[in-house]
């Protein structure tokens, strides 16, 4: 079992370093370059951008490798932004305030999930189901902007109306932590429930549960202490596929909120004007990118060795009990 478990983890690990390598290989793609001399007309170095940008170059692309391994290897650091930091200070610096709301998120969605998906399958076929497999197959249906938008008008209404003032807005306050951390956990937590009901449901027709009915075991024991220990597997296999919704929502959250943090500068440090203009930064920040390229994919990496390593003490215990 722990001979299996290491080939898994080595094997993610090299999977990996292979993604990311593939994705810094991406980032290094030479772009247009913007440094024309004074002689130049706008009419001129706009025509040479354009040509620049569209014409792919060997040699170019090699330089900007060679450039960035050497620097990285001479000075264990990818660079310094504009602002005289160091990269990896920067990229820190505002992935420490995601940090702050992406544990939490993942911490709230899988267990608040669980419980709803329990709540939607004992449900069933009741008069009131609404309130459980509908509610959520509405929130998995509805885009989150949506949700988050229309909760932040409610909020605002609520404190025109008396309610105690709340910063909707930022990252600084506890309640700016607070409202994004909610946000972010609004579809990995639907998600978990739909795939938690779903497994029980098929568990729901095993012989085992039959035989304990006929037993006249409670309702609540067989549910919480025979049907969700069989799929406690399954649903940690799942943990990877909520690191990768909430990492991939942190973006909508962030920007809508206002909430400067890992993604939001991932995109700044991405973004470069459509049009060239004299004078503008029309390449992107390639070692602040890269950083979170790492730091973002290394999340999802952790998050699986950690998902395989529960799965595997999970199942070794399962065979211990049946001998």
């Amino acid at each position: 079992m722990l001979l299996k478990l290491f080939t898994k983890i080595v094997s993610n690990l090299l999977l990996w370093i292979f993604v990311t390598t593939i994705l810094i290989l991406l980032i290094l793609m030479p772009r247009g370059d913007n440094s024309f001399g004074n002689t130049h007309s706008r009419m001129e170095m706009t025509q040479e951008y354009e040509k620049n940008i569209t014409t792919f170059s060997w040699e170019k692309y090699k330089k900007n490798i060679t450039d960035l391994f050497t620097y990285a290897k001479q000075n264990k650091s990818l660079g310094e932004t504009e602002y005289g930091l160091s990269v990896e200070y920067e990229v820190w610096r505002y992935m420490k305030k995601s940090i702050y709301i992406i544990l939490p998120s993942f911490i709230i969605s899988f267990f608040a999930g669980i419980l709803k998906g329990i709540y939607d399958f004992k449900m069933g076929n009741r008069r009131f189901r609404i309130f459980g497999e509908k509610i959520t197959s509405f929130f998995l249906s509805v885009p989150d902007f949506f949700i988050v938008i229309a909760i932040q008008i409610g909020i605002m209404a609520l404190i025109d109306l008396g309610l105690p003032h709340i910063n909707v807005y930022g990252s600084e306050t506890f309640s700016n932590k607070l409202l994004a951390t909610i946000f972010l956990s609004i579809y990995p937590t639907f998600y978990i429930a739909r795939i938690t009901e779903m497994y029980l449901s098929s568990e729901s027709g095993q012989d085992y549960v039959r035989t304990a009915i006929g037993k006249g075991t409670s309702n609540k024991k067989i549910v919480y202490m025979h049907m969700l220990s069989n799929c406690w597997v399954k649903v940690i296999g799942q943990l990877n596929t909520l690191m990768l919704y909430i990492l991939s929502n942190l973006f909508i959250v962030e920007f809508l909120t206002g909430y400067r943090g890992g993604a939001y500068r991932f995109y700044q440090a991405f973004h470069v004007p459509k049009k060239f203009s004299i004078g503008s930064e029309m390449e992107i920040e390639i070692p602040v990118v890269i950083e979170f390229v790492i730091v973002f994919t290394a999340f999802v990496l952790l998050t699986k060795i950690v998902s395989d390593s529960i799965q595997s003490a999970l199942l070794a215990r399962e065979a211990s009990a049946e001998k």
